[in-house]
């Protein structure tokens, strides 16, 4: 799987499923190597969660040597913009060693800066131990061969006899020490189906005129039942007998290489069942290259265009989409290749006279000098979700509008009664309950307006300097009512200095009203609410906490959700559509800025945190 699938599997989609169920460990690392995104195989490598490895280096997770060599690699192609490729071993708990063939190349930003690098490594362990137990056999062979005279087989041709150590003897269970053994006992421990081809083999090296070398993969049955893989060397030493040459002697060395065989017949089978994960996939998967040319196509994308994988090849987007929608299928294309890094862009495009949009997963191919050489993508037809949520926005905007009509008579219908005089004292609590409620029915509707806008981004923002001052008068204004229905406490401590922030005055004064509201909502009566700003670099952060019911850490990250609907356990009837909350962060965001809570669980408060780009007045 190429380096890329990974880097876009953060987002969503079939393309990120694939990447978090492969076990090629995909990772990235921003210039100071820190990690910026890291797979399930990546995390199991080093054993960590994500949440201690995204914005760590590997001098904070592993061990020190360990670390110091891979961050020297990794300082190759982040220093000089090289394409490494490399086998790097990761300890475990327990001490062993893994061990992980790592290929890493430079990302680049627009300019051609590097920013950091992308890497996928392949768990080899199995196959590095079989190579590391062969090369000490070998070793052992070879010393043995010149400390001793020792060879693992002599076969003597004249006589069919073979002469082998103890350490043969074992390997194919003839015994525990050195013995001498017809030919036949070799050949008899040959796996049936392998028989013929290593007979074959032997003739061949046996032949006159041969060079006399044989290498050899072969399986044996032994008479325990057990299968093992061996690779066989052998060199024959010829004589001239009575004027022809014919094999007088023969040195023979033999390794198990089940480990090794096993391991490459997985790492095939898993190659093989990637390829068909995407031939077979529902989505549409793709790759060109760099002149637009379809160099692969699953089996989704040649059957929607109507074509066999031969006319598919080498089919440009002109002849597939026509000139129009090819121009901007080749814009994102080139943004690939020109950053080198993966997109997500929505794509409209006309097939079988349909109006169809797809949200395309594009990213690039790497050569082995770290170049781009092709452009893949994973598209998914996502027409119908396009299609209902511009009717849900339709239907949100048209719900808020109709509700909103018939607010205003009775509006000023409440307005003449609160005029009129000596009213019983009974009708005036039903009057203000319901003028109380009416103010609740056009707040959430305004939300609901707000929700339209934001969405089909139709929200007017109107931008100007504005105090810090100004913004928390005009929230706690907006706020009070509700604060002191509750009997709370609102204590509010600003920073001394004057402090002016770029933003939409009623839309800043609306997050912090919300934010306050929400605090006196699910606070308990006579509760405490506190808003503290301070500065924070070129940012000023404003808090809002309570004492109130708190958030279970499970539902932290989603009080943010539109419509979401955190359960509040001391206060599960205080309902609500779930908006205000999320009208906040978007308009935060709308201001550059950010937004968090906290909380350290139920019943024990949360605190808001809202920052904002400022500057001093």
């Amino acid at each position: 799987m190429p380096p890329a699938v990974a880097a876009s599997l953060q987002d969503s989609g079939l393309l990120a499923a694939i990447a978090q169920e492969t076990d090629d460990a995909i990772f990235s690392k921003d210039a100071q190597g820190r990690y910026q995104f890291a797979n399930r195989a990546a995390l199991e490598a080093i054993r960590l969660p994500l949440g201690q490895v995204i914005g760590h280096t590997d001098a904070d997770l592993l061990d020190a040597d360990i670390a110091r060599r891979i961050m020297q690699v990794d300082q190759r192609v982040l220093g000089r913009g090289e394409t490494v490729e490399v086998e790097e071993g990761i300890p475990g708990a327990d001490g062993t060693l893994s061990y992980w063939s790592s290929r890493k190349a430079p990302l680049r930003d627009a300019q051609g800066r590097i920013v950091g690098l992308i890497g996928i490594a392949r768990n080899v362990t199995a196959r590095k131990q079989a190579e590391l137990r062969a090369d000490a056999d070998r070793l052992k062979l070879q010393m043995a061969i010149q400390a001793a005279g020792l060879v693992t087989a002599e076969i003597d041709y004249r006589t069919n006899q073979n002469h082998i150590s103890g350490e043969l003897a074992r390997l194919m269970e003839l015994g525990d020490g050195p013995m001498v053994v017809p030919r036949q006992a070799i050949f008899d421990r040959i796996h049936p189906d392998d028989r013929e081809r290593y007979l074959e083999a032997i003739r061949r090296t046996t032949a006159p005129g041969s060079h006399g070398h044989l290498a050899i993969d072969v399986r044996a049955l032994m008479p325990s039942g057990t299968l093992k893989w061996l690779h066989i060397v052998l060199q024959v030493t010829f004589t001239e007998i009575d004027g022809e040459l014919k094999p007088d002697r023969g040195i023979c060395a033999a390794a198990d290489v089940t480990e090794k065989m096993v391991a490459e017949r997985k790492m095939r089978t898993a190659q093989r069942m990637t390829e068909g994960v995407i031939e077979n996939a529902g989505a549409l998967v793709w790759a060109k290259d760099l002149e637009g040319r379809f160099i692969l196509s699953n089996q989704a994308w040649r059957r929607l265009h109507g074509l066999t994988e031969e006319a598919a090849r080498d089919i440009t987007d002109d002849v597939v989409f026509g000139p129009r929608i090819a121009a901007q299928l080749r814009e994102n294309d080139r943004r690939v290749i020109a950053s080198g890094e993966p997109v997500v862009v929505h794509e409209k495009a006309e097939v079988h006279g349909r109006s169809v949009t797809y949200r395309s997963h594009k990213f690039p191919l790497f050569d082995e000098a770290g170049r781009v050489h092709a452009v893949c993508g994973v598209s998914t037809d996502i027409t119908e979700v396009v299609e209902a949520d511009r009717r849900k926005d339709e239907f949100i905007a048209t719900l808020a509008h109709e509700l909103r009509n018939p607010l205003a008579p009775i509006r000023n219908g409440l307005e003449i009664l609160k005029r009129l005089p000596d009213v019983p004292a009974q009708a005036g609590k039903v009057r203000d309950m319901m003028d109380r409620q009416l103010a609740h029915l056009v707040r959430l509707v305004d939300d609901l307006l707000d929700v339209s806008r934001i969405t089909r981004d139709k929200l007017e923002m109107r931008m100007k300097p504005v105090t810090l001052q100004e913004i928390v008068d005009h929230a706690v204004e907006s706020s009070r009512p509700a604060i002191d229905a509750s009997g709370h406490t609102l204590q509010v401590q600003l920073p001394g200095r004057p402090i002016r922030i770029e933003g939409d005055l009623t839309r800043l004064a609306q997050v912090v009203s919300n934010l306050l509201n929400n605090s006196a909502k699910y606070t308990p009566p006579g509760g405490r609410i506190d808003v503290n700003a301070r500065f924070q670099g070129d940012h000023v952060c404003i808090e809002v906490t309570d004492n109130g019911a708190g958030i279970a850490a499970d539902k932290l990250p989603h009080v943010f959700d539109l419509f979401s609907q955190v359960d509040r356990t001391m206060h599960q009837a205080q309902g609500g559509l779930g908006i205000g909350l999320w009208l906040v962060q978007k308009l935060v965001e709308m201001h550059r800025g950010s937004i968090t809570a906290k909380s350290a669980g139920p019943g024990k408060g949360s605190t808001f945190t809202l920052k904002l780009p400022a500057a001093l007045g």
